[in-house]
């Protein structure tokens, strides 16, 4: 993986355009984060140890300790707006590790609604939805509305050597359009979708240049 330009790293395909820097991804014009909480400390993907850049991905490492968080946001090949999100966690080292994760997508104020695992904003003629896309769903909204933007918490216990993954899908589509139903097409299918990416033939700088995830044959 290469090091950013300074205008910017794509995360785009025919029908999503965000948009990556060291420390942030932005995507409909709002952020997308992690924040991390775990034997006192405080994590957050704004402040990350390390980021790198590849094609349609960017990925944000967190570590505290045993834990080590790498914070993936990506572009599927799809032709609708929507990104991908993989968090995989790990624990190094030989005790338990409890760990208070957040999903966060800074978006501003409209209607709030909650599903299971899954939340989501309607403004402005359009709908804004976060969503766990794990094969088991583990993540919940915040009890309190947040004042903006959509956030879902997960805690996992990690083992002595164990590692998890969580998976996220952030939608934003046309008011009249059925977000669940795109939600939970890619339920369980958000690692496979990494590892085909990861397998283009395509180099960073020629889809720099393109701005856009060519699907494979």
């Amino acid at each position: 993986m290469a090091g950013a330009p300074a205008e910017g790293h794509p995360l785009a395909n025919d029908g999503c355009r965000g948009l990556a820097l060291r420390d942030s991804v932005t995507f409909a014009g709002a952020r997308i984060d992690a924040l991390v909480r775990c034997d006192g400390a405080v994590l957050t993907t704004r402040a990350p140890d390390a980021t790198r850049f590849g094609v349609a991905q960017v990925r944000r490492l967190l570590t505290v300790g045993a834990l080590r968080v790498t914070h993936v946001v990506f572009a599927p090949a799809s032709s609708r707006a929507l990104l991908l999100g993989l968090a995989r966690l790990e624990n190094a080292g030989s005790e338990l590790v409890a760990v208070e994760y957040t999903e966060i997508w800074d978006l501003p104020s409209g209607e709030y609604r909650v599903a299971p695992a899954a939340c989501e904003r309607r403004f402005g003629g359009h709908v804004f939805a976060l969503a766990e896309a794990s094969d088991a769903t583990r993540a919940l909204a915040p009890e309190a509305e947040p004042a903006r933007g959509l956030a879902l918490d997960v805690t996992v216990a990690l083992p002595p050597r164990a590692q998890r993954q969580l998976a996220f899908a952030y939608a934003a589509l046309p008011d009249d359009e059925d977000t669940g139903a795109l939600v939970r097409a890619w339920r369980g299918q958000v690692p496979d979708e990494l590892v085909r990416i990861g397998r283009s033939a395509a180099s960073v700088e020629a889809y720099r240049e393109r701005r856009r995830y060519p699907a494979p044959p």
